[in-house]
């Protein structure tokens, strides 16, 4: 009887362990399904200009996140796995009043 409580409690505890991997799986797939594109943008001074870029590129279609700085000069953009246009995203940041270029 003893020993039936410890080995029960040893798949309990191997419960957090399974769970943490399965996060961990399950987050290498969602990385996976993502692309990154670098834009070199020229034109911009301040963070308001950046804040601008970043929003002109979050309305693109396929975009995710877009992380604009105007101290490096460029727009690093996670977009859905094929579902992005370049062309898009550079028009995108000229519609912003910014030029900008494939990096």
């Amino acid at each position: 009887m003893l020993r039936n409580r410890y080995l029960n409690l040893s798949y309990i505890l191997l419960i957090p362990v399974i769970a943490g991997l399965v996060i961990v799986m399950s987050a290498s797939v969602v990385k996976a399904e993502e692309d990154e594109v670098v834009l070199n943008v020229k034109g911009m001074t301040c963070g308001m200009c950046a804040n601008a870029i970043k929003t002109a590129l979050l309305e693109c279609k396929g975009v995710k996140d877009a992380d604009v700085s105007h101290k490096k000069a460029e727009a690093v953009v996670k977009v859905e796995a094929g579902k992005a246009d370049v062309d898009e995203l550079i028009q995108a940041v000229e519609k912003a009043g910014f030029s900008a270029e494939k990096g």
